[in-house]
């Protein structure tokens, strides 16, 4: 498994849904098949963890698709392999860290960590960490080694930063293209797949019980993935810009893992993570059997475009405009 040292700077923002799957397969000119019908789950038990349930579902290696070294589809092709290709073309195969941004898509399809519109999945995790858990913790799973901390570049020779910064900003560009080309049809039916989640009536019902009990423990919120911009808010002071490294002073730390720890109890009391993740796991595997065959045109379209960036890869480290090299964080700060 090809492993990757990155300068991680993570986007929390709804990918926009692209054009529908028809762009990536011509088989299928009116567009994505995303006609559901509603599961009946029950009260399952919940999984042992996010990952381990986004693991056994259809979907996942799609919307990993382009982001992990490990997706089974396009293994040891993605951004971050580009990225180690370029710079081992560029003459620097031990080179530091590439920067690079990761879009979490509106229901985190490939990797996630404990908290999001499941509530919080975990206790033992909310008591440890809250909502600081080490950065690239779900990453890791999928072939991402993450350093949050970008290479110093006094530490490098004279050209290279610039080699980096190039490496950066074509594997930005590959990732801008891909996204609008071979992956535009999936990260549409990532969008399909979250709002069939968030509207079906078991998730809204357990969502609602778990928002009472987070109120009978003092703390309003109607939607879980509220909890984590809240007290992320309040621990670092209404800042927007948040380093993984920033220090958080004790009281506030205390005050986000009793969060936490509430909104596990909360997840687990109302089923919330259960019932999410059984529904998803249903709605996935009924939008995968519908566009079986434009989901495979779309993975060969990818592997394609990537094979012929490999080969640009020369020229264009002629011609690329180097991305601005981050700083090196002093220890300890933000």
């Amino acid at each position: 498994m090809m492993r990757l040292r990155t300068g991680l700077l993570i986007c929390c923002c709804a990918l926009l849904a692209c054009t529908g799957l028809a762009a990536c397969a011509a088989s299928a000119p009116e567009g994505p098949d995303v006609t559901v019908s509603t599961p009946s789950v029950g009260r399952p038990q919940p999984p042992s963890s996010v990952q381990a349930a986004l693991s056994r579902m259809a979907f996942t290696p799609y919307a990993a698709l382009g982001q992990s070294d490990n997706d089974g589809l396009a293994p040891g092709e993605s951004s971050y392999a580009l990225s180690r290709a370029c710079l081992a073309t560029a003459g620097y195969p031990d080179a530091g860290n590439v920067p690079f941004a990761i879009s979490l898509g509106p229901a985190n399809l490939s990797f996630s960590q404990p908290w999001g519109s499941w509530g919080y999945l975990g206790t033992a995790a909310a008591q440890q960490y809250g909502f600081r858990m080490p950065p690239g913790s779900a990453l890791s799973t999928l072939g991402i080694d993450v350093n949050p901390a970008p290479a110093n570049p006094a530490d490098l020779s004279p050209a290279e930063p610039a080699a980096v910064g190039k490496c950066a900003t074509i594997e930005q560009d590959f990732t801008d293209a891909v996204g609008t080309g071979p992956l535009a049809g999936i990260l549409t039916l990532s969008n399909d797949i979250a709002s069939d989640v968030q509207k079906d009536a078991a998730v809204k019902n357990a969502t609602r019980q778990w928002s009472a009990c987070m109120a009978r423990n003092g703390y309003n919120y109607q939607q879980p993935q509220s909890v984590f911009f809240d007290q992320i808010q309040k621990m670092f002071g209404g800042k927007h810009q948040i380093s993984p490294g920033a220090t958080v002073g004790t009281a506030a730390n205390q005050a986000q893992i009793a969060a936490a720890v509430t909104d596990a109890g909360c997840t687990e009391s109302a089923d919330l993570a259960g019932i999410y993740f059984a529904v998803q796991a249903s709605y996935e595997q009924q939008i995968v059997n519908a566009n079986q065959q434009a989901l495979n045109s779309a993975v060969q379209q990818y592997k394609a475009a990537y094979a012929r960036e490999l080969k640009k890869l020369p020229a264009l480290l002629k011609t690329a405009r180097a991305s601005a090299f981050p700083p090196a964080l002093p220890s300890g700060k933000g």
